[in-house]
């Protein structure tokens, strides 16, 4: 378990190191004062000057604070950049986590992880570095000075001390036990909450606050058990250093009171051995505390290696250097009107915007999605992909995007494969316009800045205009920097639609993903939409998800996906003619639903 937690302060082993040797200073200065005080009753007893031994005593008294206050900040510093570090590189972790392991995962346990997990950490880093290293070696510098002044009194406290260690040794290795417990069931409340909270109008709407709240009292019940169990055998750690340490008092008075009356002992020597006795039981019982707290870190220390083994995302591109595979990069905000993109290096009048060759791919090993697809999008062409639900539409945006690695197959943008270009600037090349629309907390401008945060208010107001949205925008009180609350509550399904498509937009794709982008709009919007769709082609390829016949009708080419595969490509009066498949498909499609929402863009108060 120690050696585990010293792997994790990799970067601040320094500051540690500094902080514990002032530290083992200030102990030592601490251990030399009952020397100190048996030269002043020394010196008492035999009638000689006590200038120089009150003096000195004195002296490492005002040492000992002012060396331990320096070390405490040092240490308490040392401690907040642990936190500062391993927070940061866990967040880093979880943004990059491979999403066949995300998928496996909770977030709010993934949030307890880099929050209280990482707090037990720095508590547990604390009391290694002090309270077990430091006090540690106060213990056998006392055990130590006992010995050389008188063996025997030093033997009994030493057996006495032993004994209780041995009762410790075993709380400690259940107080491990029960903390990972403890840790996995604050992990499943935050879990839990976060599941009950990003769904809140689903429970309200659904009338299942009572199963909620039963669901999150069990896992808070299950939490306060094991915390629980953790306070009794931590409780009882306590009773049993102390207890030890009077026994050993108790003796060292008794024996030594008989020793010295014998003469076999100095009554100097006694008062030091009994100052080494009192001396030493606040290490012995922050040494215990601190071993306590290590144990009690173990579950969180499994937790975040855990977290620390998951894959993640390389921005690597095979043969090509960082620098060499982001070449190719958005242009600026200051190019952006009506410039015309830079093609790639090699990249002929004919290379196909996107090209995917035989992909095969499933989410489990048993259970293939795509089965040897096969598509290609030719440059500023409007592309219509349909399907039944489970044909692999959206597992195909999803290996484009490369959230996912296929089995076997090609994808290429612009000619160029995966292995040409790094995570960042194939997605860099790629807008997508998501089905449920997410937006963050934040402002508008802050949302549709998301993907181009280089833009300037030009470029976001043409953005909008091509979604018409911008003259609502216009109207509001504070325009692009109006609130619309968490995940975008205050506006409706349509405008969050809109706001999703002119994001992406914004960042000027060469290849525009859309998950069904007409679905949430009103008639207007929609044919508005298909306009702005014909507009977008003059810079950018779309491969758009398709369900209204407006969307079908209007693009250049319509591909039908069932069971996987591509079955039939072409244009929509062509498949329409010739293929009995894509006709019942089209003849199945329910009409077109009533509009969410007719009205302009009004930011409301949700309260």
């Amino acid at each position: 378990m120690l050696r585990q937690l010293w792997t994790l302060t990799r970067g601040q082993r320094r500051s540690l190191s500094a902080a514990l040797l002032l530290t083992l200073i200030a102990a030592a200065v601490g251990v030399a004062q009952p020397l100190a005080a048996k030269g002043v009753v020394d010196a008492l007893t035999a009638h000689r000057s006590l200038l120089l031994p009150v003096a000195a005593l004195v002296l490492l008294l005002l040492a000992q604070a002012l060396v331990g206050a320096f070390a405490a900040f040092l240490l308490e510093r040392a401690g907040e950049r642990f936190v500062l570090e391993m927070r940061t590189g866990l967040f880093s972790r979880l943004l990059r986590i491979r999403m066949q392991a995300f998928d496996r995962l909770r977030v709010g346990d993934l949030m307890a992880r880099a929050s209280t997990d990482v707090a037990v950490l720095r508590e547990a880093l604390t009391h290694l570095s002090v309270q077990i290293a430091t006090n540690l070696c106060i213990a056998l510098g006392s055990v130590g000075a006992m010995f050389v002044i008188d063996p025997v009194l030093m033997l009994l406290i030493l057996g006495v001390l032993l004994i209780g260690s041995s009762v410790i040794k075993v709380l400690s290795t259940r107080i491990g036990r029960v903390s990972m417990e403890l840790q996995t069931a604050v992990g499943a409340i935050s879990a839990g909450l976060e599941r009950a909270l990003s769904g809140l109008r689903t429970v309200r709407a659904n009338r299942a606050e009572r199963r909620e709240l039963a669901q999150l009292s069990t896992l808070a019940q299950d939490a306060y058990d094991a915390a629980v169990r953790s306070a009794r055998l931590t409780a009882t750690v306590a009773p049993v250093v102390q207890m030890a340490i009077n026994a050993a008092f108790v003796l060292v008075l008794l024996v030594g009171a008989a020793r010295v009356d014998q003469g076999a002992l100095s009554l100097g020597a006694l008062v030091a051995i009994l100052l080494y006795a009192s001396q030493l039981g606040g290490p012995l019982a922050e040494l215990i505390e601190g071993i306590a707290s290590v144990s009690r870190a173990k579950g969180a220390t499994e937790r975040i290696r855990e977290v620390s083994a998951l894959p993640v995302e390389e921005d690597t591109a095979e043969g090509r250097t960082a620098e060499e595979s982001t070449v190719e990069r958005r242009p600026t905000a200051a190019t952006r009107h009506g410039a015309q993109r830079r093609q790639p290096s090699g990249r002929g009048p004919a290379t196909p915007s996107l090209e995917i060759r035989d992909l095969r791919f499933g989410y489990g090993s048993d259970a293939p999605v795509l089965r040897g697809l096969s598509l290609t999008v030719p440059p500023h062409a409007l592309v219509a992909l349909v399907g039944p639900s489970g044909a692999g539409k959206s597992t195909t945006f999803a290996l484009i995007n490369r959230f996912y690695e296929p089995w076997s197959g090609s994808i290429r943008l612009d000619g160029r494969s995966a292995a040409d270009l790094g995570l960042d600037a194939w997605r860099s090349h790629i807008g997508w316009v998501e089905q449920d629309c997410p937006m963050l907390h934040g402002t508008l401008r802050e949302n549709l800045c998301y993907a181009a945060p280089d833009a300037d208010d030009d470029s976001l107001w043409r953005a909008l205009g091509l979604v018409n949205l911008a003259e609502n925008v216009r109207r509001l009180p504070a325009g692009l920097d109006t609130e619309i609350g968490e995940r975008g509550a205050r506006l409706s399904s349509g405008e969050r639609q809109r706001l999703a498509i002119a994001r992406a937009i914004l960042a000027r794709p060469r290849l525009l993903l859309m998950d069904e982008p007409t679905a949430h709009l009103d008639p207007a919007n929609e044919a508005a939409l298909t306009v702005a769709m014909h507009n977008l082609r003059k810079e950018c390829a779309l491969l758009v998800i398709a369900h209204r016949m407006s969307t079908i009708e209007a693009a250049d080419s319509v591909v039908l996906l069932d069971n996987g595969t591509a079955h039939a490509t072409g244009t929509y009066a062509e498949l329409l003619r010739h293929h009995s498949g894509f006709r019942q498909h089209v003849l199945s499609r329910p009409p077109a639903s009533p509009p969410l929402s007719q009205d302009p863009l009004v930011v409301s108060d949700p309260s």
